[in-house]
């Protein structure tokens, strides 16, 4: 039979070895030449868990599985008395003191049940750099239970590089709490980000096409055969409104595959069959971060999936006036005004106009010169042989047939849409290189 160790003891493992290493020392430091003689039995008791501890350990490489579990038996009851060695240790803050460490013991507890899903490699690599005695306080921290200690871990662990330091900082940054989140987004300002870093913030920033992700968690329990529900609210505005800090922070760290993060995000939202996505209206706050990012990115390949959202059905139609000024837009208006900053052109050459709304949008005076900048851009890109992708099939996720020719955008977790066929890509290169003819210069004047 091969040898095994199994996941749950190396849990026990790390909490053994925590608390021989130094925190029985840690009270003997600390008493008095009267208290000293008290001590003796603490001191004792910690020498007899440590051989039991040793020969637990010993045993659980054993080939036998009744030997395997009476060695997880073993570590048990040695754990128990280093425990009694602990609260049995004297020394000032005596009660003080020993909260914080078995509550400091708790988080490494956290720490190694984490670790021990990882692969084999990763895992040992993982305890041995983080048990350094410069790293092991902060990994301890960043898996308190308290939001503000895990917060605080955050500026330590950033200047400390590596993918041992950067698969905690992860952790930090999908932290539900905006103290941890937002603390780990301001100190990682200055540090390279991993991809995973950029996928996190990127989430933060325009979120999941939707502004509606599920805002509550939810359990159930039965009593006397009744279903309670039980509601844990997060406040998924608030965090949303953080996303604008996650657009700062991709914009200064400024990572070249969110080029490709824009596409894909983009070939999702024309997936998509319903209309809640982001680029609904301008008030929609992740779209406003998108809008952001994709201005300074100007991703060319997401042209035909936005040319396939300004060719669905008219909804979310807005009509008024505001500063004594006509205002229209709909579900078209903004993924229509990112189009005419990828053709270069500016936006006011296509009946845009920059009103006061909500920060500052490109928005329209009426719907009919929203139907007129449609038929141009649709020509515009016609011309260079770009036309939208085909629409979804209704009650599938798969495209109707149309043309061949297919992109496959990095770490996209649903089928493409098929691409018009053309050879996009050779297209694409052609338009960031090849100066406009005298008739294509023509789309670049008012429209009218």
């Amino acid at each position: 039979m091969a040898r095994r160790i199994q996941p749950s003891l190396f849990k026990a493992l790390a909490c053994a070895a925590t608390v021989a290493a130094g925190l029985v020392p840690f009270f003997s430091g600390y008493q008095s030449q009267a208290q000293t003689s008290a001590a003796a039995p603490s001191v004792a008791t910690s020498a007899r868990a440590s051989a039991l501890l040793a020969k637990g350990l010993k045993d659980l490489s054993s080939e036998r599985y009744a030997i395997r579990q009476r060695a997880t038996k073993i570590i048990q009851t040695a754990l128990g008395m280093q425990l009694q060695a602990i609260v049995n240790a004297g020394g000032p803050e005596q009660a003080t003191r020993l909260i914080k460490l078995l509550d400091f013991n708790i988080n490494l507890d956290r720490w190694t049940m984490a670790v021990i899903k990882l692969p084999q490699e990763k895992r040992m690599a993982m305890f041995n750099w983080g048990i350094q005695p410069a790293v092991l306080p902060l990994v301890g921290a960043a898996f308190a239970r308290r939001a503000v200690v895990r917060a605080s871990s955050a500026e330590g662990l950033a200047k400390i590089s590596g993918s041992n330091s950067n698969w905690i900082l992860d952790r930090l940054l999908g932290d539900q709490r905006r103290v941890v989140y937002l603390s780990t987004m301001a100190a990682l300002w200055d540090r390279k980000p991993s991809a995973k870093m950029v996928q996190i913030v990127f989430h933060r920033a325009v979120g999941n096409m939707t502004m509606y992700s599920g805002a509550t968690t939810r359990q159930v329990v039965h009593f006397n055969g009744q279903p309670i529900y039980i509601m844990h609210f997060v406040n998924y505005w608030q965090q949303a409104q953080d996303g604008q800090y996650a657009a700062q922070l991709l914009e200064h760290w400024h990572p070249d595959h969110l080029k490709s993060m824009l596409v894909n995000f983009t070939e999702k939202m024309a997936r998509q069959t319903g209309a809640n996505d982001i680029l609904q209206n301008p008030s929609m706050l992740q779209g406003r971060n998108f809008i952001e990012l994709f201005s300074q990115y100007k991703p060319l390949l997401a042209a035909p999936y936005l040319l396939n959202l300004i060719c669905r059905p008219q909804t979310n139609q807005i009509n008024f006036v505001f500063n004594g000024q006509s205002v229209h837009w709909d579900n078209r208006t903004i993924p229509l005004y990112l189009l005419v900053l990828l053709s270069g052109h500016k936006p006011q050459h296509y009946h845009f106009f920059k009103s006061a709304l909500y920060g500052g949008s490109w928005l329209f005076n009426t719907q009919v010169q929203e139907e007129t900048t449609i038929k141009a851009m649709l020509k515009f890109w016609k011309q260079r042989g770009i036309a939208p992708v085909p629409p979804i099939q209704p009650g599938s996720n798969k495209p109707a047939a149309g043309p061949p020719g297919v992109i496959h955008p990095p770490g996209l977790a649903i089928p493409p849409i098929a691409i018009p066929a053309g050879r996009m890509h050779v297209l694409i290169k052609k338009l960031q290189t090849k100066k406009p003819s005298a008739a294509t210069q023509s789309t670049a004047q008012p429209v009218r």
